[in-house]
């Protein structure tokens, strides 16, 4: 089973499907886990508030969404 600690993070200043760049003062979060890969952009100034950890718990939340259960 998978663990947030599995998710490897990359920045990046570029988009990770199409390469156009960020604007000004924001970055790119990736994440891969697997053969999976989410991302999001963050202003930079929040992300040097942030540790690897905080990085890698919230891609992980977007790589294995929480189902409601019923």
């Amino acid at each position: 089973m998978s663990k947030f600690k599995d998710v490897v993070v990359t920045l990046s200043k570029k988009h990770p499907q199409t390469a156009e760049p960020v604007q000004a003062g924001h970055t790119f979060v990736i994440g891969v886990l697997g053969k999976k890969t989410a991302f999001y952009e963050i202003a930079t100034e929040q992300l040097n508030n942030l540790h690897n950890d905080d990085l890698q718990k919230a891609l992980f939340q977007l790589l294995h969404p929480q189902t409601p259960h019923q």
